[in-house]
């Protein structure tokens, strides 16, 4: 697993969510029409089923058997969040990126003695499901960015291939991997030998 960060939260909790993080941005990459993604849905499923576990409120049967146009509907959703992530990073005043309706319970954990927030959805209304499981994703994203103090300006898009990732460090990293990085290059170095050879057989050198 990527170490993206260190944060002094439980080590539990940050190990859960580097694992959330590096589900949700393979999740946002990946091309889901192909067999062999069955997997990650079916562990996207198992993040939004852990969320919900917590949220007796909510209707047991939000996501059922699922289905592609479903999957497809949560992905869309996720790259929406991190583009404006993304997007925001240049505004300098305070900004909601977005809200999320509910409330929050302050608890004492009796087993570790230590105290704990948790939210509550508010409860769902029959036909409001995928809105539901929208605010689930949010829910995710939210915690993730919380119990690892990330920075907004770290959260990057490649401009080669459009994969999201997270960037670790302050040097400011514009492709998602070597691979990209050398691809852009060497086009770059072919386009740069064209244009010299070009104005050779021209006689401008």
């Amino acid at each position: 697993m990527v170490r993206y960060w260190t944060s002094k939260k439980q080590k539990s909790v940050v190990s859960e969510r580097r694992e959330q993080l590096d589900l949700l941005f393979e999740f946002a990459n990946t091309e889901l029409k192909e067999k062999k993604n069955d997997q990650l849905k079916r562990q996207i499923y198992d993040l939004l089923n852990s969320i919900m576990t917590g949220h007796p409120e909510t209707c047991p049967d939000l996501i059922g058997a699922g289905s592609d146009k479903l999957i497809n509907v949560l992905q869309t959703h996720i790259r929406t969040r991190l583009k404006k992530i993304i997007h925001n990073t240049k505004l300098l005043v305070e900004m909601p990126l977005w809200k999320m309706g509910g409330s929050i319970e302050f608890t004492v954990d009796a087993k570790t003695n230590r105290f704990y927030e948790r939210f509550r959805f508010r409860k769902i209304k029959p036909g409001n499901e995928l809105k539901a499981l929208k605010r689930m994703i949010d829910k995710a994203i939210i915690d993730i960015i919380r119990d690892l103090d990330f920075k907004p300006n770290r959260f990057c898009q490649c401009p080669r291939c459009g994969n999201f990732f997270y960037q670790p460090t302050e040097r400011k990293k514009i492709y998602c991997s070597l691979r990209c990085g050398d691809a852009v290059r060497l086009q770059q170095f072919r386009r740069a030998r064209r244009k010299l050879q070009d104005e050779k057989s021209k006689g401008f050198v």
